[in-house]
């Protein structure tokens, strides 16, 4: 069986991370094709709210868990974990960098994978990558968003992305050759049976993902719509200190706004199963600001039949595939996450919540429509077959060169075994 072994100090149980959570089922769908899996992995989170569900309290595990590794089975794939004493990369220790390293090498030896995965730009995953690389091994880089354009990958065999969008970006502004596989779905995990629509919802209310439009669309609806109810699920920054940095347009020391400002906006915390929340909404808001390379809850929205409003960055209107209302997001928003988008710019915003929330038969029968057509769209993504595809010349390429360098090494054997023993020349010191 060929064997993967996914490299990242990014742990792929970071229920925050988007990036995690697709990898995870990437690599859980190639171990249902076939490939053994073992994982190098460390206590790097996007936030520690993000290892809740594996590990619990972040805080609390570590002083359980004083040992600088430890390994366990989770689907059919061996993990080994690295201790990290913080859940941010830019802390990590150098001898904490230095047990990764040391471990990654051990893998190399005792499980000698076909392939190297990971993703991860700072010097010590890079220096795994290129330690793979000397030894022939095929290299493999998962690129999900859109900052990864200062590095030009000199070590990596192939590079995989999500969506036609960052496809495209990297090769218009980068010259970088990436080849976009789509998204992998587990919907046993987050499709609902029954529908009780009752928020318009939100995903991580960080400043990136879009706080500022979401907050200004609260306190509109507070006034226009006061039964409208909305929900913030706090994966990373929590709503209520989220709203008190946004500022006015123009104005970085002017902030308006506090969490008592917003009664109609209702948090929870962290959800490891999603489908209580897609059960109780009734649209979901996605307006990031920085570039997304796909937008996982807008394609999850979209599978319960929930309409979606969301920005036009980068890879989220391929996600919602249609199933909504696309709006692009004000430029200084862009340039300034926490500023505020004025009246003006918030009126698209405030009628396309407004039709998407439209209970007329019409609107119910066109909405229908719509979400029946990017359903079709987001289904027909077949993630695991490109995927497949991309990664089986890589694995006969690291066989082939193993076979040559074994057999040149059996042959070297041979020759040097035939010998006499007079031919053997004297080695002296």
């Amino acid at each position: 069986m060929p064997k993967i072994l996914w490299m990242s100090p990014f742990s792929l149980h970071d229920t925050a991370s988007g990036a995690a959570v697709n990898c995870h089922i990437m690599l859980r769908e190639l171990k249902q094709r076939g490939f053994t899996i073992r994982v190098c992995s460390a206590l790097i989170f996007d936030a520690p709210r993000g290892a809740v569900s594996t590990f619990g309290d972040l805080a609390t595990f570590l002083q359980q868990e004083q040992r600088p590794q430890w390994e366990f089975d989770d689907q059919g794939i061996h993990y080994l974990y690295t201790r990290c004493a913080s859940s941010d990369e830019r802390l990590m220790s150098m001898g904490e960098a230095q047990t990764f390293y040391q471990s990654f090498c051990q893998q190399l030896d005792e499980f000698a994978p076909d392939i190297v995965m990971g993703y991860g730009l700072s010097p010590m995953p890079q220096l795994c990558f290129y330690e793979a690389h000397q030894r022939g091994i095929s290299t493999v880089y998962c690129l999900t968003n859109g900052d990864g354009g200062r590095f030009h990958y000199p070590h990596i065999d192939l590079i995989i992305t999500d969506s036609q969008a960052t496809e495209e970006l990297y090769a218009q502004r980068d010259k970088l050759n990436i080849r976009g596989q789509g998204v992998y779905w587990q919907p046993q995990n987050f499709l609902v049976c029954e529908h009780h629509p009752t928020y318009v919802t939100l995903v991580n209310p960080s400043d990136a993902k879009g706080v500022a439009i979401f907050a200004k669309l609260a306190y509109i609806f507070k006034s226009i719509k006061p039964e409208v109810k909305f929900l913030a699920i706090n994966t990373r920054d929590p709503f209520p200190e989220a709203v008190k940095k946004l500022h006015v347009k123009g104005y970085p020391q002017q902030h308006p706004y506090s969490a008592a400002d917003f009664p109609n906006v209702f948090t929870v915390e962290p959800q490891a199963d999603m489908r209580p929340v897609y059960e109780h909404t009734a649209v979901l808001l996605a307006p990031s600001l920085w570039y997304e390379s796909w937008g996982r809850v807008a394609s999850e929205a979209v599978y319960n039949g929930i309409p979606v409003l969301y920005s036009s960055s980068g890879g989220l209107p391929e996600a919602a595939a249609g199933g909504g209302i696309c709006i692009d997001a004000p430029e200084h928003c862009r340039q300034d996450y926490n500023s505020l988008p004025d009246d003006e710019e918030i009126k698209p915003w405030v009628e396309g919540l407004l039709q998407l929330l439209d209970s007329s038969p019409e609107a119910q029968e066109h909405r229908a429509q719509m979400l029946e057509r990017a359903l079709l769209k987001v289904k027909n993504i077949a993630a695991t077959e490109h995927v497949l595809a991309a990664l089986t010349p890589l694995v006969l390429k690291t066989q082939s060169l193993r076979w040559q360098v074994n057999t040149d090494a059996e042959a070297l054997a041979a020759e040097l075994n035939a010998l006499p023993d007079a031919a053997l020349p004297e080695v002296s010191f």
